[in-house]
C-alpha cells in the first residue's frame, strides 16, 4: 500500500486484508468525507478489520457478499469506502465488488476475469459507509480457479494509473523470475505510483476523463494498494 503523499502521515485512506489462505480484500475510503473532516481512512480500516475477524471464524462455505454485508453492519466509524473481497473454496474464486476497486485474474499471461467498475458517473463509485449505498448491491463473480492463475484487488489508485497491458507485462515478467505474491503487489503498486505521478501521457484515468469532455492529461496521484494471491 502506498498512500497519497498528502495523506501518508495520516496513513491515507485505503486499507486491506489477508486471512489465511482463502480471505483478500481491499477498501478504499472516499476522500470526499475530508471536506467534512472526516478521515474515510478510520472507515476502510474498521471494515476490513471485520471482514479479516469473520474470515477468520468462517467456514469454507461462506461467501465473500455475506461477509461484506456483516462487516459493513458492524462498522460504526463515519464515512465510506469502495471495497472488494475475495476468497476461493473448491477451486472456484468468489469475488464481491463494489465501486472502482476491482480484480484481475491472469492466466497464462492474458486476463482471464475482471470486475466491472461500478460508478454512478465520471470518478463517482457506488460505496458503502455511514452515508451511502446499500452493500447488497455489490456485485457478485464466480471464476473457476486454474493452478497458477494470479488474483490481483486493487484499489482504483492502481487501475486509474495502469492499463491492463501494462499490468500483464509487469505480472509476466515477474513471474518469469520465480517473484512471489508480495512482491508482485508491491512492483504493481510502485509502477501505478510512478504514473500517478506524472503530468504527461496518457493513463486509464486520463482516457476516461477526456472521454467524458475533460481536458486531462497524465496519471491521478492516490493512494495505491494492491493485493496479489496465486492459486495452487
Amino acid at each position: 500500500m502506498i498512500p497519497h503523499p498528502e495523506k501518508a502521515a495520516r496513513g491515507g485512506e485505503d486499507a486491506y486484508f489477508i486471512e489465511g489462505n482463502q480471505w483478500i480484500g481491499v477498501a478504499d475510503g472516499v476522500g470526499g468525507w475530508a471536506l467534512e473532516g472526516i478521515n474515510a481512512g478510520h472507515y476502510a480500516r474498521e471494515l476490513m478489520w471485520h471482514c479479516a475477524e469473520l474470515a477468520r471464524e468462517s467456514d469454507k462455505k461462506s461467501d465473500p457478499k455475506t461477509l461484506l454485508v456483516k462487516s459493513f453492519s458492524r462498522t460504526k466509524a463515519m464515512g465510506s469506502t469502495t471495497a472488494v473481497v475475495a476468497s476461493i473454496s473448491d477451486q472456484t474464486l468468489t469475488v464481491v465488488n463494489m465501486g472502482d476497486t476491482g480484480f484481475l485474474v491472469v492466466r497464462d499471461g492474458a486476463v482471464a476475469a475482471r470486475s466491472t467498475p461500478m460508478q454512478r458517473g465520471f470518478n463517482f463509485p457506488y460505496q458503502i459507509g455511514s452515508v451511502g449505498d446499500d452493500p447488497f448491491l455489490a456485485e457478485v463473480y464466480r471464476v473457476p480457479a486454474e493452478k497458477g492463475d494470479v488474483v490481483i484487488l486493487g484499489s482504483d489508485g492502481l487501475y486509474d494509473n495502469l492499463f491492463e497491458k501494462e499490468i500483464l507485462a509487469i505480472v509476466s515478467k515477474l513471474l518469469q523470475s520465480g517473484a512471489e505474491p508480495e512482491t508482485l503487489a508491491r512492483e504493481l503498486a510502485s509502477a501505478a505510483h510512478k504514473v500517478g505521478a506524472t503530468q504527461d501521457g496518457l493513463s486509464p484515468f486520463a482516457k476516461e476523463a477526456q472521454s467524458e469532455g475533460y481536458s486531462y492529461s497524465g496519471g491521478k496521484m492516490d493512494d495505491i494498494t494492491c493485493v496479489v494471491a496465486f492459486v495452487s
